[in-house]
């Protein structure tokens, strides 16, 4: 059995094996692997066995913010093995060789999502719980209506999004850093996990104009069956909350199946994503992410739609470097893990779900 890094040549042989996990010949994955710049053979670990790749691991190259400073973050995903070979040890050797990886690689956090808590327990990752919110009375938001829902366009409206993102989403700690290559190749690949083969694949990404300018934007998938805004964001003030509100209410009357009553222009055909293809007559709560900003919260709530939240723990994280982190926040290297965590487990923290890999 060989446990190692694949060769270039590998690559459709990967993605032929990793399709046998949702029988879609590997094109979810395929998106990640043609798409992705941070992509190299180098984090896609493989074992062979004689004739045949039997498991695979990727470790997805990202950057995270940590406390202002931008650090390399590597995510565990595309965790595949051959049933045959399963509960043998080669996930396990996998594993180790990952950890071994990322660390040679200059990787200082890890993040991955996983049910099997356990096994990756035994590898030194923790499970964190986070919080989901649900907007079950988005459709009757008391929302201003002077505001316009387009339909987002990447030539026209990306540089102006990629800001608010950066103003918005930079002020949280665990949030993806973004360049405008990392942009282009999150929106071909963002749709995530799909519950059934090619569902997640699209998705329904608006902005909200006052007058000329964006002043917020949201972007929305079916996930495991649910509505979910899966990233947002608004310019700072007052404006940007009311915009948010606004945008928040367009969506929630697409899930609920009431009549449209925001102002909308541009194509929102894909505002289908927003309801069950299998049951498209039943209404649908908006799922997003929302305890890391009390002030939208608090808006919300005085707007007619407070947010409920589940809680999980399928999210787990893991220092590799603590010396690393040491330096960046000058205190020596325990503390600093243990910093990393209360950075990890504070519900101020976000990690888009339009981030997951």
């Amino acid at each position: 059995m060989e446990v190692r890094a694949a060769h270039h040549g590998e690559r459709d042989e990967v993605l032929d094996l990793l399709g046998q996990w949702y029988n879609d010949h590997g094109e979810f994955f395929a998106r990640y692997n043609h798409n992705d710049p941070g992509f190299r053979d180098a984090l896609c670990l493989v074992a062979r066995d004689g004739g045949q790749l039997v498991s695979t691991v990727q470790i997805f190259d990202r950057a995270i913010n940590l406390d202002g400073q931008s650090v390399p973050m590597g995510g565990i995903g595309s965790v595949f093995t051959l049933e045959e070979y399963r509960h043998n040890g080669v996930a396990s050797a996998l594993m180790r060789l990952a950890v071994d990886t990322m660390v040679r690689e200059g990787f200082e956090v890890s993040l991955l999502f996983a049910e099997r808590l356990t096994f990756y327990n035994q590898f030194g990752w923790r499970e964190i719980e986070r919080k989901f919110s649900i907007l079950a009375g988005a459709a009757s938001l008391n929302a201003p209506d002077r505001f316009v829902i387009d339909s987002f366009e990447i030539a026209r409206d990306l540089a102006e999004v990629a800001a608010i993102h950066r103003s918005y989403s930079g002020r949280f700690n665990v949030t993806a850093v973004r360049d405008d290559a990392a942009w282009r190749a999150n929106l071909k690949f963002a749709g995530n996990q799909p519950l059934h083969s090619g569902e997640g694949s699209e998705e329904y990404f608006v902005v909200c104009r006052d007058g000329g300018r964006i002043a917020a934007y949201a972007r929305v998938t079916r996930f495991y069956g649910l509505s979910m805004v899966m990233e947002y964001g608004y310019v700072a003030g007052a404006v940007g909350v009311d915009a948010m509100l606004a945008t928040f209410k367009c969506l929630g009357e697409e899930a609920s199946g009431a009549p449209v009553t925001s102002q909308r222009t541009g194509d929102h055909r894909r505002a289908a994503l927003l309801r069950s293809a299998s049951t498209p007559a039943a209404p649908s709560a908006l799922v997003t992410h929302t305890a890391h900003d009390p002030a939208l919260e608090r808006a919300l709530d005085g707007a007619g739609c407070p947010v409920a939240h589940h809680t999980d723990n399928f999210y787990m994280w893991r220092v590799l470097a603590p010396d690393k982190l040491a330096m960046r926040f000058a205190m020596a290297a325990q503390a600093a893990s243990a910093r990393a965590f209360e950075i990890f487990t504070d519900s101020r923290s976000l990690f888009w779900t339009a981030d997951r890999f």
